[in-house]
């Protein structure tokens, strides 16, 4: 009994979890035309995603030098947004590390109004087969909309 309750302890101190979710959440700005979108990921599961290529170490004196350049190619990868037919690019804000959080911050120019963005959110689907990634598109006067997208999931057009 006290080794079952002295694993479980060691597995919940390693930061093993069951279930593996990110949160993109897309604020549009109308005074400046833009989107501003907010990532939030536990750290762990993005750098087990890099092990095969890069070696992270987010928020520690190893910090890779390139993790804000390798973090955004991986979100170009894995992140696709459209409006009006047209593929939106971002440039990369920056991050933050809060714990095991990670905040990534993004932003795209020259947005007037997102009616009809289109979504597509594959991020750690590639390490996680039951990732689920959430994605809250937001805006003044206009209501709040969620979509959760699974392994498989088509793209999704936010509309109001």
């Amino acid at each position: 009994m006290k080794a079952t309750l002295l694993a479980l302890g060691l597995f919940g101190a390693l930061g093993l979890h069951d279930f593996f979710v990110s949160i993109l959440t897309i604020r549009h700005k109308a005074e400046t035309k833009t989107l501003d979108l907010t990532w939030r990921i536990t750290a762990h599961d993005l750098e087990h995603a890099f092990e095969s290529t890069a070696q992270l170490k987010l928020g520690s004196d190893k910090e890779n030098p390139k993790a804000d350049s390798l973090l955004n190619d991986y979100f170009k990868h894995h992140l696709v947004l459209f409006l009006e037919e047209k593929q939106l690019s971002w440039q990369w804000v920056g991050r933050e590390l809060d714990g095991e959080t990670l905040y990534c911050y993004l932003q795209v120019a020259d947005v007037a109004a997102p009616s009809g963005l289109v979504v597509q959110n594959t991020l750690l689907m590639d390490a996680y087969g039951d990732q689920q990634n959430l994605v809250h598109v937001e805006g003044e006067k206009l209501p709040p909309r969620s979509h959760t997208y699974i392994r498989g999931s088509s793209p999704h057009t936010f509309t109001w």
